[in-house]
């Protein structure tokens, strides 16, 4: 009897298990089909001109190097062109900025209907240009290339400023100096070339830099009372660097300074009093009699 109950229980759970999981499948069937699939997003495209060839600076736009491409609607770039016959309907227009294949052609980077290549065009509003005479020690080397940010310095002789003349004392070239004039300055061009995509090292005898109206003034009256040098700055940095006249003293003092200081230290050694000995006072008891005596400290044990 245990044996049959025992048969006849098992069945019943493969039974009861069968019947659950045959119940659950259409359920689970019916839940997914009832979950629609999500509708693609809806992507509207329109058109836009970009380069079909590289564009430098001073050039005529020209059809043969344009092309219209399918652009998403939702991400157009501001200043951009919807056809070729909106970007030279009006006449024709100047590259001020290069331009490389496949790159949106956008207004910023273009001159005016009938426009011309000039550098007032690359100006920031409010800035003016300027120009450095350069060679290849003060272009640092040729490797100052447009869009560069770059320290102008001033070396000069300032003998006549009070306070570098006491400094100095009266040592030969100890009164030369050098400041930064204008700092994280950028550079429009180098010689008359104006491309930034320029990477190879280009000396040159000049240097046209974007400054500030004070600025402006302070390199024109610059360039009359001393030499003007670049200092090319990294491309991360940002913000002024640190400011003031570095003399032959930042080096440790002029000639005549340090030859002031010997003579000093040698005059107070042979001035200097010698060292009197130190004593300490020791007790000596004979008997019932005690006697002091001073001996040097050095030879006290």
């Amino acid at each position: 009897m245990i044996g049959i109950a025992a048969v006849f229980g098992a069945i019943s759970i493969f039974a009861a298990d069968f019947w659950v999981k045959s119940q659950a499948k259409p359920d689970a069937e019916e839940k997914t089909a009832s979950i629609a699939a999500p509708a693609p997003p809806k992507i509207q495209f329109k058109t836009i001109v970009v380069a079909n060839a590289p564009l430098r600076y001073g050039m005529e736009l020209d059809r043969a190097k344009l092309i219209q491409i399918p652009w998403p609607q939702d991400s157009l770039p501001q200043g951009a062109f919807a056809t070729i016959e909106g970007l030279l309907g009006e006449g024709n227009r100047i590259v001020l900025s290069p331009i490389e294949v496949n790159e949106p052609v956008l207004l910023t980077k273009l001159s005016g209907p009938n426009g011309r290549a000039t550098l007032s065009n690359m100006l920031t509003p409010g800035m003016r240009a300027v120009t450095i005479r350069t060679d290849e020690i003060a272009g640092v080397g040729g490797f100052v290339t447009p869009g560069d940010r770059v320290d102008v310095m001033l070396t000069r002789d300032a003998g006549e400023i009070q306070e570098v003349a006491k400094n100095a004392q009266g040592a030969a070239g100890s009164t030369i100096t050098s400041e930064i004039v204008v700092s994280d300055a950028k550079v429009l061009s180098v010689g008359q070339g104006a491309d930034e995509r320029q990477t190879t090292p280009q000396i040159a005898n000049s240097v046209t830099i974007e400054v500030t109206t004070e600025g402006a003034q302070k390199v024109a009256l610059a360039r009359t009372v001393g030499t003007l040098s670049l200092s090319l700055r990294s491309a991360g940095e940002g913000g002024d660097g640190k400011d003031g006249v570095t003399t032959i003293s930042s080096f440790g003092g002029s000639v005549a300074g340090k030859a002031q200081a010997a003579a000093g230290s040698l005059f107070d050694a042979m001035t200097k009093e010698p060292e009197k000995p130190k004593f300490k006072t020791v007790i000596v008891t004979r008997g019932t009699k005690a006697e002091e005596y001073k001996v040097p400290a050095r030879d006290q044990k």
